[in-house]
């Protein structure tokens, strides 16, 4: 990891800025589209240009015509407007336009997302301050490199799989194998450099939340290693059932907190962190796994799990002398996107497609890698099949979406693309891998593959295909035999 901070498009801010020319460069050849003039909208909301963000809003205003009520981009513009700068006329009451809002008798409760309380202020004030002092010092990249390539093995091997290819007939296809070994390898570069950077700041204690313990296992192992007390919070359900993750968290000296259940997935365990890290900031730094908290949570982790990336990079590049023609992630919530994709962002010739299961691994249905229309999913609803849709249209100001920030906005673009396959074709993937290259990829990896393969078919054979595996196998082996009606 030794160029680490060659952040380019890794960084929060270059990455708006690629965002921006991708969007305005659309918008030059669709004026009239209000859903790219929306998603430019967002972006400067999100970054706080406010006068970008009103000039875009008259743009949607006008683009809504005589019934702006009627708009869905235009209601949300009205909405995010109020908020950002709410004594721009444009977003005032004014009954001349045709609508108008009631106003309420009283104030309303104004909804803050974790973290975005006046008391986390300072910490994440901190925690900002004292990562824009690593995140280029070759003296905390030496020894991040370091603790990764003790405790993850990296740099994980890129692999050739020659006899696949030959049998797929078409481009030559690698894997990343971040599947060898037992750590969460897309999150284990996040909680490393995280740890590291609560020693620097002098901290003495990790707080952390898991909702299966494992992501708990890597706080605990890494809090041992530095001489650091871990807390970690769990549901009373997870507790009970990973009672082996429990067990090695408690082997470490980790604390394994239950948190109180009764709300929203996941929701419960991370309220429980953040109120613990809220009273005791001074000498401890929670630490977050994915894009699911507050600023710089976000950048860090981006920048931190995006190792992968620039490793595949460089190995691709040491093999063929060329950047990858197609570039794959299994889907999901993203978490293997979010370290690969952005070491590729600025080769326009490389695609980057993240891959869905069209249906679950023991559907009996036959295959094929099939688009929305052809499953009868409408197009708009074709990912909510692992909630992503739903988890990136969640109310403003309530919550964080589990799919990262970055990957959203890239693939509204259009520079990453979603693609969807059924199980048969996975299953195929999985016979293909463990026959001719003796590799057995995890069930949602297999989907992956399986869409690469078919990809592949149709490429040039001097093109390159690299998927990256990042799930251990070990934990489905039973899923797969059942699935696949082996007799166990």
């Amino acid at each position: 990891m030794s160029d680490f901070n060659e952040l380019g498009a890794s960084s929060a801010n270059a990455f708006f800025e690629d965002l921006e020319k991708l969007l305005v460069s659309e918008i030059a050849k669709k004026p009239d589209n209000r859903a790219l003039q929306l998603k430019l909208a967002e972006l400067y909301s999100q970054t706080a240009r406010i006068t970008d963000f009103v000039a875009v809003a008259r743009r949607i205003r006008e683009l809504a015509g005589r019934h702006p009520e009627r708009s869905d981009e235009w209601l949300r513009v009205l909405n995010m407007g109020r908020s950002l700068c709410p004594d721009e006329p444009l977003f005032t009451l004014n009954p001349s336009s045709g609508f108008a809002f009631e106003a309420p008798r009283e104030e309303p409760p104004r909804h803050t997302r974790i973290g975005e309380e006046p008391r986390f202020k300072k910490p994440l004030e901190e925690l900002a301050t004292a990562y824009d002092q690593v995140r280029r010092d070759p003296r905390f990249i030496a020894e991040l490199d370091t603790e990764i390539m003790q405790i993850a093995g990296a740099p994980s091997a890129l692999q050739w799989l020659q006899r696949l290819s030959e049998q797929v007939g078409g481009a030559q296809i690698y894997v990343k194998r971040d599947d060898i070994g037992t750590r969460l390898s897309h999150i284990t570069s996040a909680v490393v450099g995280q740890a590291l950077l609560a020693k620097r700041m002098g901290k003495r204690a990790l707080i952390s939340f898991s909702r299966n313990g494992r992501s708990g296992v890597l706080v605990a192992s890494i809090a041992a290693r530095l001489g650091m007390k871990a807390t970690v919070y769990m549901s009373a359900e997870q507790i009970a059932v990973q009672r082996s993750n429990v067990f090695r968290m408690w082997l470490c000296g980790a604390d394994v907190q239950e948190a109180e259940s009764g709300g929203r997935i996941g929701g419960d365990i991370r309220k429980a962190a953040f109120e613990d890290w809220a009273g005791r900031a001074q000498d401890s730094l929670l630490i977050m796994g994915l894009d699911a908290g507050p600023h710089p949570y976000p950048m860090l982790t981006l920048e931190l799990t995006s190792l992968v990336g620039r490793e595949c990079r460089r190995q691709l590049y040491a093999q063929t002398r060329q950047a990858p023609d197609l570039v794959v992630a299994r889907g999901g919530e993203n978490a293997d996107a979010i370290g690969l994709f952005p070491a590729f962002l600025q080769a326009a010739k490389t695609r980057l497609v993240c891959v869905t299961p069209a249906e679950p691994f023991d559907s009996p249905s036959p295959d094929g890698a099939r688009t929305a229309h052809q499953l009868d999913i409408p197009e708009q609803q074709s990912l909510s099949i692992q909630t992503q849709q739903r988890a990136t249209q969640i109310l403003e100001g309530m919550d964080y979406p589990r799919v990262a920030r970055e990957h959203a906005w890239l693939r509204a673009t259009g520079r990453v693309e979603d693609a969807l396959i059924g199980a048969a074709a996975a299953k195929k993937a999985i016979r293909d891998m463990s026959h001719f290259e003796g590799i057995i990829p995890a069930i949602e990896t297999a989907y992956a593959i399986a869409w690469a393969c078919q990809t592949a078919a149709r490429m040039p054979r001097d093109q390159t295909v690299m998927v990256l595996m990042a799930e251990n196998v070990d934990k489905y082996i039973w899923d797969i035999g059942r699935a696949m009606g082996i007799p166990l």
